[in-house]
């Protein structure tokens, strides 16, 4: 498969239900940053990659990037909720299908794969060193806690960037958060949050995802009257509901499922 043939023929084709959208600022950012955005099913990451105007690259999970059985099994449940459906054969079937298809677009869009091991070095190394080539990364963190219609609460590991980034640079990093809408075509730009090297880590992670949810959610708020699609459909709660406040439970579920040979 020639893979960069074949992302220029998807992007053609997405365009076609994702018009071009405008990207608004509270504040002009000033030099490389970190974005985090809603998820808003696959609506954020769409409009991000195809329409964000700054050079950038996104995080992504790395079971979505490594292809074959981790994909396939990462693919039935994140994003077919298998456990919903009645007739699950079918969902393992379009799963092994999304295997073969989304890893290379994942790659050709310039994704950072996110391991949730200790590999997590090489996903916060990646990070940095695009940074300090001026580019920036773009998070989408939701976890699957409720908060909002509009977006739901973050996880907490992204923040360990600030405290990198500063070692290498003797810079403070900027956290920008951003609201993206489909209906009003507009990626909204809240002011930064800025890191504070003088204080660690654990004490201001939850202090800037609050003030980045809130962000989010005001943004949300201002724009023109619109429908919310929210990271994760009801019936993935139905499904896999207790998970809910246990995501590393979730992503245990879905790695014992890959090292073995059960089906549904």
């Amino acid at each position: 498969m020639n893979e960069a043939r074949f992302y220029r023929t998807v992007c053609r084709g997405v365009r076609l239900f994702f018009r071009p959208a405008v990207t608004e600022y509270e504040v002009e950012p000033d030099g490389p940053a970190v974005y985090v955005c809603n998820h808003s099913s696959i609506r954020g990451p769409v409009i991000m990659t195809l329409y964000f105007p700054r050079a950038h690259k996104t995080w992504a999970i790395s079971h979505a990037v490594a292809g074959g059985r981790q994909t396939a099994v990462y693919a039935y449940h994140d994003i077919l909720f298998g456990r919903s459906k009645k007739w699950k054969t079918p969902s393992r079937l379009i799963a092994k299908i999304i295997s073969y298809t989304l890893p290379p677009l994942l790659r050709e869009a310039g994704t950072i794969p996110v391991h949730r091991d200790l590999k997590i070095r090489e996903t916060l190394k990646a990070s940095v060193d695009a940074l300090e080539r001026g580019e920036d990364i773009v998070i989408f963190a939701e976890s699957p806690r409720r908060f909002s219609e509009y977006v739901n609460e973050l996880q907490e590991g992204f923040v360990r960037l600030g405290m990198l980034y500063y070692q290498r640079t003797g810079k403070k990093l900027k956290f920008y958060p951003a609201y993206v809408e489909k209906k009003n075509r507009k990626i909204s730009v809240a002011a930064p949050v800025e890191y504070d090297p003088d204080r660690s880590v654990k004490d201001q992670r939850s202090e800037i995802c609050e003030a980045l949810r809130d962000s989010i959610e005001r943004k949300a708020r201002e724009m023109k009257k619109h429908k919310p699609v929210p990271f994760l459909p009801p019936r993935w709660y139905g499904a896999y509901g207790e998970f809910e406040d246990d995501f590393a439970g979730y992503w245990q579920m879905i790695d014992d499922e890959i090292k073995t040979d059960n089906k549904d």
